[in-house]
């Protein structure tokens, strides 16, 4: 058996085989306290996501985005007509955004599968912009899952982004207070382990931001 590789972290990893990623995700979500019909963001969502977790747990003003329209078109005929209803259904790209920008402020931000994956400064900038323009000051979450350093470089097609915690909320900037986190390791496709993690951040107030 091949030994579990040492990845750089402040705290021990949990395999996400024995704490699946739905459930990290909803204890982080318990600190939020938010009402079922809070609107929430799920960016890249795509079919298995937390959203489904979202539906089962009742909440009603659900809001799902992706770039691809396929991917948003096969999670909405896995789920049950009266849950699809309760969704609006997003063709975005998060970093030229022409929709969500409209849209009204959201009380949760949650994405693990873009910003993991931006890379160049004009796109992380864009990012930040639409994550401030929508996310509620003083009321608002942002749940997010990055790669940690000392792991694969690559997710499929795409090139990662690690991000140490403290390297996470400094993106973030003085705005956003982080409240908790979870380590965890992931399995790619290629059977590469990646040491992640999910963190929550709550938007402090503007007035209390210096």
């Amino acid at each position: 058996m091949c030994p579990t590789p040492t990845f750089h972290s402040e705290e021990p990893v949990v395999p996400a085989s024995s704490t699946p990623l739905n459930q990290i995700a909803s204890r982080l979500l318990t600190h939020a306290g938010l009402p079922l019909d809070a609107p929430i963001l799920d960016l890249g969502s795509s079919s298995a996501s937390f959203l489904d977790d979202l539906l089962a747990q009742g909440y009603t003003n659900l809001i799902a985005a992706n770039l691809s329209p396929g991917a948003l078109e096969v999670h909405q005929q896995q789920l049950e007509p009266v849950q699809a209803e309760r969704v609006l259904w997003l063709v975005d790209d998060v970093t030229q955004a022409r929709h969500l920008p409209q849209l009204g402020p959201v009380l949760l931000w949650h994405d693990r599968a873009m910003l993991r994956v931006l890379t160049l400064p004009v796109h992380l900038t864009a990012y930040r912009q639409l994550l401030d323009h929508m996310v509620e000051p003083g009321q608002g979450w942002v749940m997010l899952s990055v790669a940690l350093p000392g792991g694969p470089l690559r997710e499929g097609d795409f090139l990662a982004h690690p991000y140490e915690l403290s390297q996470l909320a400094a993106f973030l900037g003085g705005g956003y207070a982080l409240i908790d986190h979870h380590p965890y390791v992931h399995t790619l496709p290629s059977g590469e382990l990646q040491p992640n993690v999910y963190a929550l951040f709550q938007r402090r107030a503007l007035s209390l931001v210096a």
